[in-house]
C-alpha cells in the first residue's frame, strides 16, 4: 500500500484534528514518512477544484469540507450544540474579548447555562477580570467549526457571512 494513501484513509476516517505524530501511528509509519505524505496530499488537494481539502489548524491536521460548501452539507453534523449555546457562541466569537456581564445583557441569563456548557466543550476561554470574567474563543472552536485560522477577524467574517441565514443570530451580532 502507498503510505500517502494510508495517511489519506486515516485523515478521511478521523472526526478529529490530528498531530502528525497521531497519523504516524495510526498509519503504522515514521514521523518523516507522514510528513511527507501529508505535504503531498496537501499540494494534491489544494491543486484540484475539489470540495475537500486539508488543514493545518496548530499543530493538527483534518481533512474537511471548504466552508463555501457547509451550507450544502451541514444538515449531516452532528448537533450537539443547541440553537441558544451556538447563538451565545456566536456572539463570543463576533465581539470577543467580551465581558460576562456584558454578554448577559445581549443574550440574557440563560446566557450563564451557555458559557459553562461551551467552557467544558473547550470552545471558549474564561479570565476572572474583577468582579467580572473575560471570554474569547479557542483553537478548539476553529477545529469544531472548521476554519483555517483561529484570528479573531477570520472568525468574524466567517460569522458574517454565516449570519445570513439566521435573522435572530444577525440581530445579536449588530
Amino acid at each position: 500500500m502507498k503510505m500517502r494513501n494510508v495517511v489519506e484513509a486515516v485523515l478521511f476516517s478521523s472526526t478529529d484534528a490530528l498531530t502528525i505524530e497521531s497519523i504516524a501511528k495510526i498509519a503504522s509509519i515514521n514521523v518523516e514518512d507522514a510528513a511527507k505524505a501529508l505535504d503531498e496530499l496537501i499540494k494534491d488537494y489544494s491543486s484540484r477544484d475539489t470540495a475537500i481539502e486539508i488543514v493545518k489548524i496548530g499543530t493538527k491536521y483534518l481533512m474537511r469540507v471548504k466552508v463555501e460548501y457547509y451550507p450544502y452539507v451541514e444538515r449531516f453534523f452532528e448537533k450537539d450544540l443547541d440553537k441558544g449555546s451556538l447563538r451565545t457562541l456566536a456572539v463570543i466569537a463576533y465581539k470577543q474579548p467580551i465581558m460576562l456581564s456584558k454578554l448577559a445583557k445581549i443574550r440574557g441569563n440563560k446566557c450563564y447555562e451557555h458559557v459553562k456548557k461551551l467552557k467544558e466543550r473547550g470552545l471558549i476561554k474564561v479570565e476572572k477580570k474583577g468582579r467580572s470574567s473575560v471570554l474569547t474563543t479557542t483553537k478548539e472552536f476553529s477545529i469544531y467549526f472548521g476554519l483555517n485560522s483561529d484570528n479573531p477577524n477570520e472568525i468574524k467574517e466567517f460569522l458574517k457571512r454565516y449570519a445570513k441565514r439566521d435573522a435572530k443570530l444577525e440581530e445579536y451580532l449588530k
